[in-house]
């Protein structure tokens, strides 16, 4: 019996060193899984491999209103796959939404004082989980965010990250027409120095064309990388004081000089800049469903970048 004992104590002293010896795979556990903040939901079916993950979220919609968010997620991902080169890439793509509710219906805004034109904009606050308002930087078309509500997006859907980036697009319910955006791996706050979302934001505005138009210009932005292709100086004037955004770095989308064919008046200044197009998605294209053949082409590269595994 003894010897019975001692073999069992043997075999089992064996049995755990191989247990210690085989590496234990590490339980990865979604950040949202432990937030008041819904994780994220497929929309359609979910592509595997090296992809792109788009997500939608909801801002401003109260509980009842979140059928309404539902629709629009679903025109925003059609505006993007209904154009090149997005749509011959549909199968590297996933569409997510994000069912945040708000206590209260629409967006805050917010009073700016500034050099450019003065005193804009009313202080109202809507209680929302992410803390959006217009008139951000005395511009009342532009929707700005809570600071530590954009490190937040980092905390929760940086896991989403793919290639670069997970590429976040808050939805907020306004009709006004509203909107905002970063480029790739820029964030206003810099409170992460490796950033692993790129954020945009914009309003419901009408649904229809000229919402489908704020998501394909704003995705422009923090998916693609390119420069607005619009005159506006007041702009010019309010977005001189962000060094972080309108930085002495030209997106490749626009020259300083003219090539021969090309148009004069973009990155918000009549003079100094040259556009590719007369009109386009990245300056008043508003019924345009493609890229102008330089945007085309940077879009494409950022789309492999953005498509490659970690």
């Amino acid at each position: 019996m003894k010897k019975i004992l001692y073999f069992l104590l043997i075999v089992c002293g064996f049995a755990s060193c191989s247990d210690d010896e085989i590496p234990k795979e590490e339980l990865v556990v979604e950040p949202c899984l432990n937030s008041e903040i819904p994780c994220p939901v497929i929309i359609g079916e979910k592509n595997e491999g090296c992809v792109v993950n788009i997500i939608f979220i909801a801002e401003g919609f109260t509980e009842e209103e979140l059928p309404e968010f539902k629709n629009l997620s679903d025109t925003a991902k059609s505006a993007i796959l209904d154009m090149e080169p997005f749509a011959s890439s549909a199968q590297k793509l996933n569409f997510y939404r994000v069912e945040s509710p708000s206590k209260t219906s629409g967006i805050s805004s917010i009073e700016y004082t500034s050099e450019c034109n003065g005193t804009t904009g009313t202080n109202l606050y809507k209680d929302t989980p992410w803390g959006v308002h217009k008139n951000k930087d005395g511009l009342e078309r532009f929707l700005g965010m809570d600071e530590s509500k954009r490190d937040s997006l980092e905390t929760l859907f940086g896991y989403y990250a793919t290639g670069d980036y997970a590429y976040t697009i808050i939805i907020a319910n306004s009709s006004e027409y509203l909107g905002g955006a970063e480029f790739p791996g820029l964030m206003e706050h810099n409170l992460n120095n490796t950033p692993k979302v790129s954020n945009m934001i914009i309003s419901k505005h009408n649904g229809g064309d000229f919402f489908k138009y704020l998501v394909r210009h704003e995705f422009g932005h923090s998916f693609g990388d390119l420069d607005d292709e619009y005159v506006d100086p007041t702009a010019l004037c309010s977005l001189r004081e962000r060094e972080w955004f309108l930085n002495s770095t030209i997106k490749a989308n626009i020259l300083t000089y003219n090539p021969g064919t090309w148009y004069e008046g973009a990155r918000y200044d009549p003079t100094g800049y040259w556009r590719e197009w007369q009109n386009s998605i990245m300056r008043t294209g508003y019924y345009e469903t493609e890229f102008s053949p330089i945007q085309t082409m940077i879009v494409e590269k950022r789309l492999e970048t953005a498509v490659g595994c970690k």
